[in-house]
């Protein structure tokens, strides 16, 4: 099995107070999370696992459910709302000290291994992935629907919703605030000090604190691609097809070949389902790597609307929310770009792994569809709050042998 490791980086937060005309309707507008998830998935060599990138010792590999405070699902609602882990919480500014979060997380295809901070339910994969688990889900999602339209919803007499049957790892309420509630662990793990660097908003619950949350699985996933050779192939004229042989398509494709003193890149935007692109290597020679490859990746990662989180949130110029049901959860990734800091600490760790081994390795982006259908993310907040769900899951195929 190979690891899937997400950082879930929850961003920001804007809250304004409206006064004089017309202010009134926009008092009730809730104010956006928005939720930043991004990790690599690392295949070896015959497309299976390999190896990932170290976890701090305190992080919970085991079951230890912690008693936590009414979850963000049984909240009121609002009347007038997935190798390398990280959950970044950035705001501008805060209706009040805290903001509640309830993720559940599953892996459909494998299971939980490394989790932060302590969850409150840990479900083994075996019962998560039973089909009985997923009828119940169905169910569930039917509830979901006829809560819009059951008056008890709004007065407060409809009954509490059970977290997703389908989930593994479950945290009912986890509390984002812009300093930590408890003293965090002394990390060794370079990634981890980087990760708290970040501008981000601190995530407090169990008696633990962190700048993220961080969740980690074991699948039996295989990469998605096959490289062959092209008709026309010669020793100086290296001419290749890379298939995609998956349900869904691979986006920001990097091939870099790295021998003696040369590197030689190629890339693609997209390769679809059932597509393949064909090259010559011989001709794709670079003189600057960094600028063919991690340049490149930074630029198409990193959020062309924002590349900070923003400062503000005019309702003037965006989608007023109101309405919102923290029993209901934001279950589709809107996008996936990031902000520059965190695409910085991505490539700040995973760079030199990325574009710098010797021989084959290549690197892709994950369709965010194929994420939400292999790791299924459910993310809550209560009515002041919605949710805005960015997912960027990398992939890295090393030790390619070209054939």
């Amino acid at each position: 099995m190979r690891h899937r490791t997400f950082a879930l980086p929850l961003a920001a937060l804007t809250f304004a107070v409206l006064a004089g005309g017309g202010a009134h309707a926009k008092s009730w507008c809730a104010n956006p999370l928005w939720v930043h998830e991004w990790g690599v998935h690392v295949f070896d060599r015959d497309g299976g696992p390999a190896e990932g990138t170290p976890i701090p010792a305190y992080f919970h590999t085991r079951a230890e459910a912690r008693q936590g405070d009414v979850p963000v699902r049984e909240l009121p609602p609002d009347s007038g709302i997935r190798d390398l882990p990280v959950v970044h919480f950035y705001a501008a500014g805060m209706r009040f000290d805290t903001v509640p979060v309830g993720l559940e997380v599953g892996f459909t295809r494998g299971a939980a291994s490394a989790w932060f901070p302590a969850a409150d339910r840990v479900r083994a994969a075996a019962v998560a992935n039973a089909p009985a688990s997923t009828v119940a889900r169905t169910q569930l999602l039917a509830q979901r629907g006829v809560r819009a339209t059951d008056r008890r919803t709004w007065d407060g007499d409809a009954p509490a919703m059970p977290p997703d049957p389908t989930r593994q790892l479950v945290w009912s309420r986890l509390d984002l605030a812009k300093k930590p509630a408890f003293t965090p662990a002394a990390s060794g793990v370079p990634w981890v000090k980087a990760a708290r660097e970040l501008d981000a908003l601190w995530v407090n619950g169990g008696g633990e604190s962190e700048r993220f949350v961080f969740y980690e699985g074991r699948t039996v996933e295989r990469v998605p691609l096959a490289l062959r050779r092209a008709d026309g192939w010669a020793p100086d004229a290296r001419r290749y097809v890379l298939a995609n042989t998956g349900a869904h398509p691979v986006h920001d494709v990097f091939l870099v070949h790295n021998e003696a003193d040369a590197a030689y890149v190629f890339t693609a935007a997209t390769v679809p389902p059932g597509g393949e692109v064909s090259f010559t290597l011989d001709a794709l020679a670079v003189r600057d790597r960094g600028a063919a490859t991690a340049d490149v990746l930074r630029a198409r990662l990193v959020d062309p609307q924002a590349a900070a989180p923003p400062e503000r949130y005019d309702w003037d110029h965006d989608s007023c929310v109101m309405g919102r049901d923290p029993a209901v959860p934001v279950e589709e990734a809107a996008d996936h770009h990031l902000y520059r800091g965190e695409v910085d600490l991505l490539l700040g760790v995973w760079g030199r792994r990325f574009f710098e081994q010797p021989g084959t390795t290549v690197v892709y982006r994950e369709d965010t569809a194929y994420l939400d259908a292999v790791m299924p993310l459910s993310v809550y907040t209560d009515m002041f709050n919605f949710v805005v769900l960015h997912r960027a899951g990398l992939a890295v195929w090393e030790h390619v042998a070209l054939p």
